[in-house]
């Protein structure tokens, strides 16, 4: 195990606020870096800082970013609010929070529509999906640990935060930052089920993936799909379409969509499809469920995959915004809970 680590001071900010990108001059050169303010505190021009620089050294994909560990001028940092909960377990990074389980009862059973996201950039279409059919409903996304950490890390949260409509966030396993914390998934099911009318549940941005069918976060979506059946609630697939991915795994429908539902999943799922084509394949037990994309500017949305956009991989966002308008009509009541 390695880790690539530098002393610098920064020089610059480029952008402030939660995540703040900044650069900063080391011995190894210039660098650009994000600074987490809720973690480290206040960045000034100045500071002494420790960076991160395995991934940029690895020319992975973190944006090109190294990540400050530590602000020296930030120091010391004392322990201010009440919870106990350690994230990063026993890491030089474990820190605390205030878990809702520590604070409320939840709920241990649920009959909430969940929608399964194998990547982060179906948190978006699948979100206005749900919006279109239904402006009033109260989405609830669930953020798992399969990729980036830090919710603060997601510029698509960032923009549903900002929509103008009902959106909460929770932070699952070693995934941190959200409107609420929670140990794990089922627990976040059990609290999201008590304040939302449709959940969202996916890592964050950054898969994790390797050339094997089972070396992937993605396959998560396979437990998500076992955590939300044991519960009562009725989980929905968005399947991975791709066009342009270059790499044949994942043309067409992703052999990770497949491995989730034929391999991983224990319990019977409704897989949301635009094209009656897709009614030919054989997902027993689980439903294949055919739905018209619902009518959104899509080319208003922040809309990118694997380096991709909407003109490029269109099904694949429109089955994620269908996928949401699906889950959205199998809400009763105009958007009470049930």
């Amino acid at each position: 195990m390695e880790i690539g680590l530098a002393k610098g001071q920064v020089v610059e900010i480029i952008k402030d606020g939660p995540v703040a990108e900044i650069k900063v001059a080391t011995e190894i050169g210039l660098r650009d870096a994000l600074h987490y303010s809720r973690l480290l505190g206040q960045v000034e021009v100045g500071h002494e800082v420790v960076i991160n620089t395995t991934a940029v050294d690895l020319n992975l994909g973190s944006g090109g970013f190294d990540f400050v560990v530590v602000d020296l001028n930030n120091l010391p940092r004392k322990l201010q609010s009440s919870g106990h909960i350690m994230k990063l377990r026993y890491t030089p990074f474990q820190l605390k929070v205030w878990s809702e389980e520590e604070k409320e009862e939840i709920l241990e059973s649920i009959t909430t529509p969940v929608i399964l996201a194998e990547l982060h950039s179906m948190l978006v279409p699948a979100a206005f999906g749900i919006w279109s059919q239904n402006p009033k409903l109260t989405v609830g996304y669930i953020m798992t640990d399969g990729g980036a950490l830090p919710i603060d890390y997601s510029g698509a949260v960032g923009y549903l935060k900002k929509s103008g409509y009902q959106f909460l966030t929770y932070t699952a396993g070693d995934a941190f930052g959200g409107d609420k914390e929670a140990v794990n998934i089922y627990s976040a099911l059990g609290l999201a089920a008590k304040e939302c009318d449709v959940i969202i549940m996916g890592m964050g941005p950054g898969v994790v993936g390797t050339e094997t069918i089972l070396g992937t976060t993605a396959l998560e979506v396979g437990t998500g799909i076992n955590a939300v059946g044991s519960l009562g609630g009725r989980p929905i697939v968005i399947p991975r379409l791709m066009r342009g991915d270059k790499r044949g795994r994942h043309q067409g429908i992703s052999h990770h969509t497949l491995t989730s539902l034929q391999k991983i999943a224990l319990k019977p799922a409704e897989v949301v499809f635009t094209n009656p084509h897709w009614l030919e394949i054989d997902l027993k037990p689980h439903k294949i469920v055919l739905e018209k994309a619902p009518l959104l500017d899509y080319s208003a949305l922040p809309l990118k995959t694997m380096g991709r956009g909407f003109g490029e991989e269109a099904e694949f966002f429109l089955t994620a915004a269908a996928s949401g308008a699906y889950a959205a009509k199998q809400v009763g009541g105009g958007g009470e809970r049930r």
